[in-house]
């Protein structure tokens, strides 16, 4: 890929980059602060729980356009044609409109609540809270790595910039916006990230198509690199992609405290189908348009035109191939709008789960302004510790995006099936979800983690396979015998 920045350059476009984004957060706090809204635990978690529905539509679906839906969705639509990008999109747009009713749900079962684990803990007891826990922490870390992963990993290619220097920027910049304003400065950077997107996305993707000569250009390629794929329901991008990836995303918005946290931040019970419908419309128009550069690469490796080294990068690499330099630059600032989003979104989710259920303080409106003082800072404490431990996992030698998001895709199911029955099943026992999210984390998750670093996809989709079985079982079992055993006579 061609260099379009100096590593100079390069520096100061982050830093102007991160100079609006922390002026925007810096506005909106004066801003808040003249309408006498006090900085206090329900703001800065979850801006007063105030958020309405398209604040709240274009948050949700900004931190869900994370790096594998910037990077993968080009990827597996160049290496495996339209079945490969079908078994990405599509499970991602349902992720969100499954896990709407969901939100609405906990939402009524816990009406001042500030995270799943939290209803989780008042349910099934301490035990069950700590292997959620193990559970959302681990997710959050895994997820920031990635995000900076893929931003660093990019923005060397096109500046020489060093991985681990453009790695400390970027969540330095995101550090400063998210410790300053919590979720509220999220949603508003979210919002701006998202118009962004679209406006870059919309000039980019045609005019690559006309560059590239057209529609046929992407229809050359809809079989993939090989040609090999041109049925969208190949049965085996279906077995050896689509299985895992279907279980891993549809859990993602259940394991994941981003979502659930923004659920509690929406005005009313009546916003959140309206919200999280919308996000879902919203996002799946990115992955479609970048999916699209993965097509006309695939055409054009396939007759012999271009050779491309890096599948990962695919989408800037068509770029840069096709459209003057400047152009790679509005890219590049698309994929910082996708990335920054999400990791300000992790950020504030990790401080909601060390506030509220390790330290235990989600209400602070009899505390002291001092003891106020104490739990804003424990909750950005929490933030920094978060993205050094993330920047730490991103900086593991060989380590690629795939991997780590079908690793963590896994981890999060470990509590798909427990979360759905303890929302919709008031008999379910707890000493069931405890062995199914055990078994499910100890069996499950290292079953696919092999299979991924061996690319065996029989492993991997035995992992995925085996925590839903898993959850299942020991949820439904175990809360029967118990159940019967309560009803025998003593």
């Amino acid at each position: 890929m061609q260099h379009v920045f100096t590593p100079t350059q390069a520096v100061v476009f982050l830093l102007v980059y991160g100079a609006l984004m922390i002026g925007t957060t810096v506005i909106v706090g004066e801003i808040q602060r003249r309408r006498g809204r006090e900085k206090d635990m329900p703001e800065f978690l979850l801006a007063s729980r105030g958020v309405g529905i398209l604040l709240g539509a274009t948050s949700i679906a900004a931190s869900w356009i994370w790096a594998p839906a910037l990077f993968v969705s080009s990827q597996k639509a160049f290496e495996q044609g339209l079945p490969g990008a079908f078994w990405f999109i599509f499970p991602n747009l349902l992720a969100l409109l499954v896990f709407a009713p969901f939100a609405l749900k906990v939402r009524k079962l816990l009406p001042k609540g500030f995270t799943l684990p939290q209803y989780i803990r008042e349910r099934h007891g301490i035990g069950v809270h700590r292997l959620y826990m193990i559970q959302f922490v681990g997710l959050q870390l895994c997820s920031f790595a990635v995000q900076i992963l893929a931003g660093a990993t990019l923005i060397h290619l096109i500046s020489d910039l060093p991985f681990s220097i453009v790695g400390l920027i970027l969540i330095s910049i995101v550090l400063i916006y998210a410790v300053l304003g919590g979720l509220r400065a999220s949603v508003i950077t979210d919002y701006i990230h998202i118009i962004t997107i679209f406006v870059i996305c919309t000039i980019t993707i045609p005019w690559v198509i006309a560059n590239a000569g057209g529609t046929s250009a992407v229809t050359a390629g809809l079989a993939g690199m090989t040609a090999q794929f041109p049925n969208i329901f190949d049965p085996w991008i279906f077995y050896s992609f689509g299985i895992s990836t279907t279980i891993g995303l549809l859990s993602g918005p259940i394991g994941d405290q981003m979502h659930w946290q923004r659920a509690y931040a929406l005005k009313s019970d009546k916003d959140v189908l309206k919200t999280f419908g919308l996000a879902a419309l919203i996002f799946v128009l990115v992955p479609l348009s970048l999916s699209t550069l993965g097509f006309v690469a695939a055409g054009k490796v396939h007759s012999g035109a271009w050779v491309i080294q890096n599948a990962q990068m695919v989408g800037p690499t068509t770029v840069s191939m096709l459209l003057p330099g400047f152009m790679l630059i509005g890219f590049t600032i698309m994929l910082l709008s996708g990335l920054c989003s999400t990791l300000d979104s992790i950020l504030c989710a990790m401080s909601s789960l060390i506030v509220v259920d390790i330290f235990r303080r989600p209400d602070d409106s009899n505390a002291s302004e001092e003891q106020k003082a104490r739990n804003l800072w424990t909750a950005r404490l929490a933030m920094i510790a978060t993205a050094l431990i993330g920047y730490g996992i991103a900086s593991i030698p060989g380590l690629k995006i795939l991997h780590l998001f079908l690793f963590y895709g896994t981890l999060r199911a470990s509590t798909l099936i427990p979360t759905v029955l303890t929302l919709l099943w008031p008999k379910l026992q707890s000493r069931g979800v405890f062995f199914a999210v055990l078994l499910s984390l100890i069996f499950g998750a290292p079953v696919l983690a092999f299979g991924e670093f061996t690319a065996n996809p029989h492993l991997r989709v035995l992992g995925s396979l085996l925590v839903v079985t898993i959850g299942i079982t020991c949820c439904v079992a175990i809360s029967k015998a118990i159940l019967r055993k309560q009803q025998l006579p003593s």
